[in-house]
């Protein structure tokens, strides 16, 4: 790797490109029908899946809707299932929505995508192609129930309506994607993806949330209309994996172990990234450019979190404890229940959950790569890969 990085400097030097950016891609906007039903039964089955806090009118209908109108409990006894391995680390939310997107795709290209995506990044998870078919099963025979029902017509109009409105805002969409590839200047050899996929707004998931499905060439992006950053957030996947990927290369289990380290607590815990190295590099380098770089901010230090603190009154923190499952749980953890203990507590409550010293050490390398003096000949893949193990050896 160091003769690679070595000869990269030499070409770099004498002026020559040594990559091509990645186009624009295609963008379009379709319903994925399992997606969809996999949401409403996942809500079905615990009411406190998807955004609770402020869910949106259709949300609050469905759950009504079911209320009065059991389903078979077959089906949602299927999704237990699902939901037991997931407690025994068996399975992932993430593989059922994979898996969800095969729905009426069976025996395509996209079919063998996702298998050959779990196969490399899901080990976790025992026996795909049982689980793909129980899910399957259960989704058709849902869609038998649910497309007869009166929801079915306001879903539909739900889409229909979504659809229209992305349309209106594509010229902003594609601006977004395109100032993404003019900062990192993906390689076209690394970042293959030629068409994104937007799924129309998901009225039962979460609205902070989001998800990104790379599929050979093509991304498709589960996120809230209203949520451009997250759309943004979901969309950098398809450029960071494969460049951690390659930096993956380049380490050696003690740094691996230390990126784990470096990473927040809420991030491995509360979030349930887990300790593996992988998915907390790659969540916190798209986390610190989208919601602190870009926006002109530095990583948010111990004084900070207190002001933040302080300019909440007890009415919104009580309320921040009523909506946040994960918030409160960090909470309970200290035995915080008032905004006083916050703040008594507060240089715990920031070292266990909120520090991170792995974002400060990515937010040094995006400052030093917006200054580099070659902005064409080097992008931030030749970049990370040249200076982030020595900066990760200096911490």
């Amino acid at each position: 790797m160091g003769e690679q990085i070595g000869a990269l400097n030499a070409r770099i030097a004498e002026g020559k490109q040594i990559f091509e950016v990645m186009k624009i891609p295609k963008i379009i906007t379709q319903e994925e029908k399992g997606v969809q039903l996999l949401s409403i039964l996942l809500k079905l089955n615990d009411l406190e899946f998807g955004e609770i806090k402020n869910p949106i009118k259709l949300s609050i209908e469905t759950s009504k809707y079911f209320r009065e109108n059991p389903i078979d409990p077959k089906i949602l006894e299927t999704i237990q299932e699902f939901y037991k391995l997931i407690k025994k680390e068996k399975l992932d939310e993430e593989t059922l929505y994979n898996l969800a997107l095969t729905y009426q795709h069976v025996e395509t290209e996209r079919e063998k995508e996702v298998f050959k995506m779990i196969a490399k990044d899901k080990e976790h998870v025992e026996n795909p192609t049982e689980i793909q078919e129980k899910l399957l099963g259960v989704l058709e025979k849902f869609n038998t129930i649910f497309s007869a029902s009166p929801l079915a017509e306001k879903f539909a109009i739900h889409i229909e309506t979504d659809i229209k409105e992305r349309l209106e805002i594509a010229e902003s969409t594609k601006k977004r994607i395109e100032k993404l590839i003019d900062f990192f200047k993906p390689d076209s050899a690394t970042t293959k993806i030629n068409k994104v996929f937007l799924i129309p707004t998901d009225p039962i998931y979460k609205k902070e949330s989001g998800g990104a499905f790379v599929l050979g060439e093509e991304l498709i992006l589960h996120t809230n209309i209203e949520n451009t950053d997250n759309l943004e957030h979901e969309f950098s996947h398809s450029i960071i994996n494969p460049i951690v990927e390659k930096l993956s290369e380049q380490l050696n289990d003690e740094q691996k172990e230390k990126i784990s380290r470096f990473a927040s607590g809420r991030l491995k815990h509360e979030e349930e990234y887990g300790e593996g190295y992988f998915s907390l590099l790659c969540e916190e380098i798209i986390r610190t450019y989208n919601d602190v770089f870009k926006k002109g901010k530095k990583p948010r230090t111990h004084e900070d979190f207190v002001q933040i603190i302080f300019n909440l009154s007890e009415g919104q923190f009580k309320e921040k404890l009523l909506g946040s499952k994960s918030f409160k749980k960090r909470c309970e953890s200290l035995d915080i229940k008032t905004k006083e203990d916050l703040i008594n507590k507060s240089k715990e409550f920031f070292e266990r959950f909120e520090e991170s010293l792995l974002r400060e050490l990515i937010f040094q390398i995006y400052e030093e790569y917006d200054k580099r003096e070659d902005k064409e000949s080097i992008n931030f893949e030749m970049f990370l890969l040249e200076n982030f193990k020595n900066k990760l050896n200096e911490k």
